[in-house]
């Protein structure tokens, strides 16, 4: 059982409008990205000045894998396409034009205005976006359909981002939902300046310690600790609603199958740092503590890939040597929480059954065991609880 968080007197809940409807946000960004092309042409922009040296329609190096026309740059994420404002898009779905012959990486001999065989361009390549509509140099394929291109690709992507949300909408009544999560807000440009919040240990060269994110975003966000319960329709459910959420590992739990948490991490969920064996770190001294949260940080370096940036401790329980030892450790941050959700309840740290801007959720990777119910269970209550309450759930890293 986690120690219950005092929070700060007075909290209160800015006046933000809930987000609005998912369809009518994917609708409004297809406009924009749309909008963006109708731009582009008017600034007399074509396909053919995506990436630097395609202008000049390099001949593609003669080493280069043939290239079979149908598959977009991606397909699984590994191509993007500038656009205007510097952001990539994802891979995305398409075939080429039909009636196109096959693209070959060697270029055929062509001859300039002389008679001569022209050579290929030397200087620095466009990057490798390989696939239709790109040759291997980067260049816009031969005989690829310039006028059109740019806007074929944005529409997929918005075509898309559609058909995501449809799935999602249908996934809603399979999880025994009534209403589909809020989808978050657009998350800062820059993050919020964090200050140990009241009533917390604080001190030069110390992470700050928050049980709330400075936000006036109608967002809260959901935490999940330890690593017990290894539960794949956790995973199935978050995937296909599409709900971001953050891990706090403990290994002593989780080493029998991190591969299961590798998973998680690549469908999106990010990864931190909950100890080795789960002590409450004030009974131990400086050096243990240290090694409690600097072991475990190698360890999800090792297995995860990412080497975590925040420490929770267990219990929410510490002390001025936790905190040092997290800075020392390479942690930036110390969250609590503010509530803790259960498959069939919800505990509130303020007492008014509310949630408020910023509001981090703690639940944990438990069964029906433990707690009478299943994970998928506890989400739900999460979801209906956070959006009966007009609160979307974000992803805390994309805060803190």
């Amino acid at each position: 059982m986690k120690m219950r968080q005092v929070l700060p007197d007075g909290a209160r809940a800015a006046s933000v409008p809930a987000s609005a409807g998912a369809g009518r946000g994917v609708r409004t960004h297809r406009r924009f990205l749309l909008g963006g092309v109708a731009l582009l042409a008017l600034a007399g922009v074509t396909a053919g000045a995506v990436g630097p040296g395609a202008a000049d329609a390099a001949l593609a190096p003669a080493q280069a894998p043939a290239l079979a026309p149908g598959a977009l740059p991606g397909g699984a994420g590994a191509g993007v396409l500038p656009v205007l404002g510097g952001g990539p898009l994802p891979g995305l779905p398409g075939t080429a034009p039909p009636g196109l012959p096959e693209l070959t990486a060697a270029g055929d001999d062509r001859a300039d205005g002389d008679g001569r065989a022209a050579e290929a361009a030397p200087g620095p390549q466009a990057p490798p976006l390989v696939g239709w509509p790109f040759s291997p140099s980067g260049a816009l394929a031969l005989g690829a359909p310039q006028a059109r291109t740019v806007s074929g690709l944005v529409s997929a992507y918005a075509d898309r981002l559609e058909r995501a949300e449809q799935l999602r909408t249908r996934a809603v009544g399979s999880w025994k939902l009534a209403k589909a999560p809020l989808r978050a807000p657009a998350p800062p440009r820059k993050k919020p300046e964090l200050v140990t919040e009241r009533g917390h240990i604080t001190g030069k060269g110390l992470p700050p310690v928050i049980t709330q994110v400075p936000t006036k975003d109608k967002v809260v966000f959901l935490t999940i600790d330890d690593g017990a319960e290894k539960d794949p329709e956790l995973l199935r459910m978050m995937r296909e609603l599409d709900i971001p959420y953050s891990s706090f590992l403990t290994d002593y739990v989780s080493r029998d199958d991190y591969g299961y948490f590798r998973t998680m991490r690549k469908e999106g969920a990010r990864i931190q740092n909950h100890s080795v064996t789960h002590k409450e770190m004030p009974r131990l001294s400086f050096a243990e503590q240290r090694k409690e949260i600097c072991d475990q940080q190698d360890t999800l370096e090792k297995e995860i890939g990412e080497r975590p940036t925040m420490f929770r401790p267990p219990y929410g329980a510490y002390n001025r040597d936790t905190l040092k030892a997290a800075a020392e450790c390479g942690a930036d941050v110390v969250p609590l929480w503010t509530a803790e959700a259960f498959a069939d309840r919800m505990e509130w740290g303020r007492g008014d059954g509310k949630l408020y801007p910023g509001d981090i959720i703690l639940t944990h990777f438990r069964g029906k065991g433990q707690w009478g119910g299943s994970m998928t269970d506890m989400v739900r209550l999460v979801v209906r609880t956070a959006t009966e309450q007009g609160y979307a759930i974000g992803r805390l890293e994309d805060y803190v």
